[in-house]
């Protein structure tokens, strides 16, 4: 190995903002689940919402808070599992990641065209929704093709 090899070793540069951006996801996902989506479960929102002949009923509201519920649990998973083959330098890592960024955006997309489907929900979107889509888009179209072809990932994920 020559030393401009050596050099792009390891977790550095601008491998760092997604090493970030991973490290946080689970976290940011758990307070989420445990903030927002677990309440609708255990504190009675989940019969007002989804009981035909409520006020607040709508038939796409028990498909929409599974789809968040069982989604948001499995990137919290799969962030994790991605997050051990980066600490590993696994080889396998850019090909992980690049799947959990592809399928976090289009669940993203799916979540925000799904809940605007909902009347009630599509009345109080406001621009953080949207900002959550285009942050999303933006980042995939950034890191899919950072991990494909830097040089600092082609010498990092080696194992």
């Amino acid at each position: 190995m020559n030393k401009e090899d050596e050099m792009y070793r390891g977790i550095g540069g601008w491998l760092i903002l997604p090493t970030i951006g991973l490290i946080i996801a689970p976290i940011r996902l758990s307070l989420f689940v445990f903030k927002d989506l677990l309440p609708i479960f255990t504190q009675g929102y989940w019969s007002v919402l989804t009981t035909p002949g409520s006020e607040v009923y709508h038939h796409l509201w028990a498909p929409l808070l599974i789809f968040e519920a069982v989604g948001n649990i499995g990137f919290i998973i799969f962030a994790i599992i991605v997050m051990v083959y980066l600490f590993t330098k696994s080889r396998l890592l850019p090909r992980m990641i690049i799947a959990f960024m592809i399928l976090n955006l289009l669940f993203v997309i799916a979540d925000f065209f799904l809940a605007n489907m909902i009347p009630a929900v599509a009345e109080q979107r406001d621009i953080a929704d949207l900002k959550e889509l285009v942050r999303t888009f933006i980042g995939t179209v950034i890191w899919v093709p950072y991990f494909l072809f830097s040089k600092r990932v082609q010498q990092t994920f080696v194992n």
